[in-house]
């Protein structure tokens, strides 16, 4: 079983973290294989004990995950192999919001799209002591308090032209609640820009277009819909999730998963459930999927700032 705390970040971090999630077997040993499908969810990655193994195919320009205690995941709109793990697991994960990582850190997120980078090749030796804190500390609390340390530097010596709520953040944000395809000039209308800027400053900031970001959150959303209700077929469920038919949807699982949707949730005892998204995902729907999901459970952690 492992279990996935989830605890806010520091009020002044909201407009770029979504969580910050402790992910763990209570220092049992386990093992598990999952298919790692595209994701639009982009965080830091800090693994406390044993390390995964991270298989990729011929085609993928993913950079092998494994080797690196912590690392840098940015947008990944392919299928990016199988990831399995045999050991300890205890992963602390700062999740971003959309476009929360060029916000607080002011770098162009196209650069580490379909990227893997090790933490200090980006941040240098204050990312290895927030590894070396994380991997001594055992009270989740504490260990939010780091990571609000180490973000809360960065956002000291940022600009405030990034630190600011604008078009991007607010349309990145509206992309969750309406995973349709809509007209990207109507996002651009509400952002008041030009659909050419609005597009080029999607990318710069979210990592890949607005009508890419728009397919990965609305194919992530369909595999937790038959999570929550795997009696549903998913002729329904491509309707629900605002496909324009089956086949729509089938396109989008073969391009980001490799599979057919039947295939990718089809019980085996070799693979869990595939790595998804959580940022983008309301805590309480997770949480209700715990019963269909015996070996994972997500818990929240209220936190108290001093």
């Amino acid at each position: 079983m492992i279990t996935n705390y989830f605890i806010a970040p520091h009020p002044a971090l909201k407009l770029f973290i979504a969580n910050y999630i402790l992910s763990t077997s209570d220092e049992k040993h386990v093992k598990f294989k999952s298919f790692w499908p595209a994701s639009a969810e982009t965080g830091l990655i800090f693994h406390l004990a044993d390390r995964p193994e991270h298989i990729t195919n011929d085609s993928s320009k993913l950079k092998n995950l494994q080797n690196k205690n912590s690392c840098l995941i940015g947008v990944l709109s392919n299928f990016n192999g199988i990831f399995s793990f045999s050991g300890i697991y205890r992963r602390f994960t700062i999740q971003f919001k959309a476009n929360g990582f060029y916000k607080l850190f002011g770098m162009p997120f196209s650069e580490f799209s379909n990227k893997i980078f090790s933490l200090d090749e980006v941040f240098g030796k204050s990312a290895m002591l927030l590894q070396e804190q994380l991997v001594d500390e055992k009270e989740l609390s504490q260990m939010a308090d780091y990571a609000d340390k180490f973000l809360l530097a960065f956002l000291n010596r940022q600009k405030s032209q990034y630190a600011v709520l604008d078009g991007i953040t607010a349309i990145s944000n509206k992309f969750n609640e309406d995973l349709s395809l809509s007209n990207i000039t109507r996002y651009a209308e509400k952002a008041n820009m030009s659909v050419r800027n609005f597009e080029r400053r999607f990318i710069e900031q979210v990592g890949i277009s607005p009508k890419l970001y728009s397919r990965l959150l609305r194919f992530n959303n369909a595999i937790i819909t038959r999570l929550k209700h795997p009696e549903s077929n998913w002729t329904s469920i491509a309707y629900e999730c605002g496909y324009y038919d089956q086949m729509h949807m089938i396109k989008d699982f073969k391009q980001f998963a490799n599979l057919n949707p039947s295939n990718l949730l089809q019980p085996n005892t070799d693979f869990t459930r595939p790595l998804i998204d959580v940022t983008n995902s309301n805590l309480e729907t997770w949480r209700r999927l715990t019963s269909n999901l015996p070996y994972e459970k997500f818990v929240p952690v209220q936190r108290f700032i001093h």
